[in-house]
């Protein structure tokens, strides 16, 4: 098939040639963005510094069939690549060196927001394309595709992309997924944070950015290190013949025998498999299989708390040894907290305990924290706390609320930061450029970003902070 090609390419060269000055070649420029907004957020503050406010973040060159990544966030790192030949390299600036790579490798995604939780591949994310929305970016009309685990509807992992259909496909190193979306995303993002293209501008064609200088040689392929723990000490091992996957103590100890096609870490105890058949079941920490692997998707998010799992999709809770708690109603349920659970019926979402038992109903579209019998909900842009009965205990409805410990609520309100109490009053005005939750009873908060210092739950100065 090679040869194939290198005839192809010999016989029509100048034909090729001619091609190449008559392809339109993209320059696209990225930046850290809001996903909703695009406009810069607190979250993305601290890699726009390390990028430098007014420089690009990434630069993509693009034609139908030719790619180029140039990423400058912690130092520049480029990838070239040929779409129609399959091939790609990774260009070393410092050294002058290349290595073959793939055009996109995919990556191993957390999906769940705690230490432990599940995982998945970037290129299991199923794509789903919303074309009746619009949206203008740089200048260009896009679309919206969101991506997400197959039956998922959990906003934690999905990812939101706005694409220019006109313009080229753009996919490459852990942006595997992509590749599904038919035009360039000039919008990823998820979970509050994405990257943004800029600028968009057509460019004269050049055939030096998609070529490996003269003066570059071969260097040594980079092979990743495959991390096979599972807890502190237990990790997984593969039957090379089979390739399917046990559990081993550190002294190399089989637990099980290798007849999983996935293990996930473990949390706490637990840790959630699958077998041949793509069905999930529960492992303890002794390898035995206290769940059969009999279930569409199994979920274990938090230490000590119960086991989402999925039956003709919907959700419902099984505690650790598969005795059904909830059956399964919901249209998804989440356990972020060993203190409770969310759950969903159509684009509403509640609080339940983590037997099952309603706490608040279904009909918040965003709830942030639950605590102390009371809910931080999101509605407009703005945040309110709610008691049992749904009533909003604040006067005044906030930009940002969290919990902070000592029965106090951190709140943002005209630029800057301060703590009110659980009634609305003010603890500690707001004058902080900073401020974190109270720990053993103190919270490090600056008013300049230069000075931090620690107050108690008064508000009162205890002592500097010394790094």
């Amino acid at each position: 098939m090679k040869q194939f090609i290198l005839c192809l390419q010999l016989a029509f060269l100048l034909l090729i040639g001619q091609g190449h000055a008559q392809q339109k070649l993209y320059k696209i420029s990225y930046q850290f963005a809001d996903p909703e907004t695009g406009t810069d957020t607190a979250s993305s503050e601290f890699i726009k510094i390390l990028a430098g406010n007014n420089e690009a973040l990434m630069q993509a060159f693009i034609t139908k069939d030719q790619m180029r990544i140039e990423s400058l966030l912690f130092g520049k790192s480029i990838q070239i690549s040929n779409i129609h030949e399959g091939s790609s390299f990774l260009l070393d600036e410092i050294n002058k060196t290349y290595t073959a790579t793939e055009l996109a490798t995919g990556k191993l995604i957390e999906t769940a927001v705690n230490e432990g939780d599940n995982y998945a591949y970037s290129g299991d994310f199923e794509i789903s394309l919303v074309p009746d929305q619009k949206k203008i970016i740089a200048g260009i009309t896009c679309e919206k595709a969101t991506f997400n685990l197959t039956g998922s509807q959990d906003p934690q992992t999905e990812i939101t992309v706005w694409y220019a259909p006109k313009l080229p496909k753009l996919y490459w190193g852990t942006y595997d997924y992509l590749e599904k979306v038919p035009g360039a995303a000039l919008y990823i993002g998820s979970a509050g944070l994405g990257i943004q293209a800029t600028k968009v501008e057509e460019i004269t064609f050049d055939k030096s950015l998609f070529e490996i200088p003269a003066d570059y040689e071969e260097g040594e392929p980079i092979e990743e290190a495959v991390d096979s723990t599972l807890n502190d000490h237990l990790s997984w091992y593969q039957d090379s013949n089979t390739a399917y996957f046990g559990v081993q103590d550190s002294l190399e100890n089989k637990l099980t025998p290798a007849k999983y096609t996935a293990i996930y870490s473990y949390v706490g105890d637990y840790a959630i498999v699958t077998d041949a058949a793509q069905m999930f079941g529960l492992i303890d920490i002794h390898g035995k299989e206290v769940i059969p692997c009999q279930y569409e998707s199994l979920s274990l998010e938090t230490e000590g708390g119960p086991v989402v799992y999925m039956r003709d999709l919907k959700y419902g809770l099984l505690d650790t040894n598969g005795k059904i708690l909830l059956q399964a109603k919901y249209d998804f349920i989440s356990v972020p907290s060993p203190e409770y659970a969310l759950f969903t019926e159509g684009e509403h979402t509640g609080i339940m305990d983590q037997k099952g038992a309603v706490l608040l109903p279904a009909k918040y579209e965003t709830i942030s924290d639950y605590r102390d019998n009371l809910a931080l909900i999101l509605v407009n842009q703005s945040y309110q706390l709610i008691n049992k009965t749904g009533h909003n205990q604040l006067k005044t409805d906030y930009e940002f609320l969290s919990f902070a410990g000592e029965r106090l609520l951190l709140a943002f309100n005209d630029n800057k930061y301060g703590y009110i109490d659980y009634t609305g009053k003010v603890v500690v005005p707001f004058k902080l450029q900073n401020a974190q939750a109270f720990e053993n009873g103190l919270a490090l908060v600056t008013e300049d970003l230069e000075n931090f210092y620690y107050i108690d739950a008064k508000g009162k100065f205890i002592k500097k902070y010394e790094e």
